[in-house]
């Protein structure tokens, strides 16, 4: 078995959760449920995604039993991703943050 695949693996999965949840978050119990992982196995990845600055706490949502659920999010500006598109006339560069929200696009001939 593969470990740092499977834990790059885990990891993405969570991060893609943060990222659908947008501002109003995800709390780990969700995040649980949604991938199928243990609560201890997204506590330790989302503890990892705090300490790298990739994810931090949106708040508090109303339990339906017990203590009130923390929510947590992504933090978009942590991160910065690039495309290229480049056609015949035309190259396209596009800098979006980790929600894919485009933060700058340049074109040119």
């Amino acid at each position: 078995m593969n470990l740092p695949a499977l834990r790059g693996h885990n990891a993405a999965l969570v991060l893609d959760l943060l990222r659908a949840a947008g501002s109003e978050g995800i709390s780990r119990l969700e995040l649980a449920e949604r991938t199928g992982l243990t609560p201890q196995a997204v506590s330790k990845i989302t503890a990892r995604l705090r300490a790298e600055g990739l994810a931090a706490e949106a708040g508090r949502r109303a339990s339906t039993g017990g203590k009130p659920r923390t929510v947590l999010r992504l933090v978009p500006e942590a991160g910065h991703a690039v495309g290229l598109h480049l056609d015949r006339d035309e190259l396209t560069a596009v800098l979006t943050d980790l929600t894919g929200a485009v933060v700058a696009e340049r074109r040119t001939p």
